[in-house]
């Protein structure tokens, strides 16, 4: 699911990021994309610096509308639901509500399974401040993940302006990953949407930085096959842990 309705992005943006999720999709893992119900007020298309499009009535309504869309999923019958973008949009929601199939976020996804690697990780985002950040370690926090986390980047431009500064977003990344090996991290774990792998993928930054990179959306997949494959209850999985 795209995290907002249909027509919120533009359209090259959105025909972009539609393609990119199908093309994880294999031999024995079909993906759909859908969006959310209805416009929410949140807007992921350069609103980083716009509070009006970023505001908490925005994103909860966004969270809220992205449950929705995942008890229409669990109807549907799909195997997992999960939305696209690091703001997990519906999932913590998804939970409450009691989705009965796996609502898997790439946010939490990618923590995890740094995590897993036993490797703390940094997150990199489109603009930082200090609201974003306070909010983010929170979320880790809720996560049980707090040890693990370096602490952020960004690459200080809204992700709408990326297709036109590609070279600088590069140059910009290269500069994050050493912020991040200077905080202790050994992989960037958290990393926005627009940046990787939309615009670059894992394969293309971790070569021009030397420095590992968590693919959001493998990540994300990796999760909700787990699930699927194990047959174990969603309703395992809590937030907060």
């Amino acid at each position: 699911m795209l995290p907002a309705a249909k027509g919120v992005y533009p359209s090259e943006a959105e025909e972009r990021r539609r393609n990119l999720v199908l093309s994880y999709a294999t031999s024995d893992v079909q993906i759909d994309v859908g969006y959310l119900p209805e416009a929410s007020g949140f807007d992921p298309w350069g609103g980083q610096n716009d509070p009006a499009r970023h505001s908490d009535d925005s994103v909860a309504r966004a969270h809220e509308l992205g449950a929705l869309r995942a008890k229409q999923a669990e109807e549907e019958g799909y195997d997992a639901f999960c939305p696209f973008g690091l703001v997990d949009v519906g999932i913590a929601e998804a939970r409450r509500r009691g989705v009965k199939i796996p609502v898997v976020g790439m946010a939490e996804s990618s923590a995890l399974l740094c995590a897993l690697m036993g490797q703390r990780f940094a997150r990199c985002s489109y603009v930082l401040s200090e609201k974003s950040d306070k909010a983010e370690r929170a979320r880790i926090d809720s996560w049980g993940l707090t040890n693990m986390y370096a602490g952020p980047t960004a690459i200080g431009i809204t992700n709408d302006q990326y297709p036109q500064r590609r070279a600088e977003v590069l140059e910009r990344f290269i500069e994050c990953t050493r912020q991040a090996r200077d905080m202790g991290a050994g992989i960037m774990g958290m990393i926005g949407m627009s940046i990787c792998p939309t615009e670059f993928s894992p394969k293309e930054l971790m070569e021009a930085s030397g420095f590992p990179v968590m693919d959001g959306i493998a990540a994300q997949l990796t999760i909700a096959q787990m699930w699927h494959r194990t047959g174990l209850p969603p309703s395992l999985m809590k937030l907060p842990r």
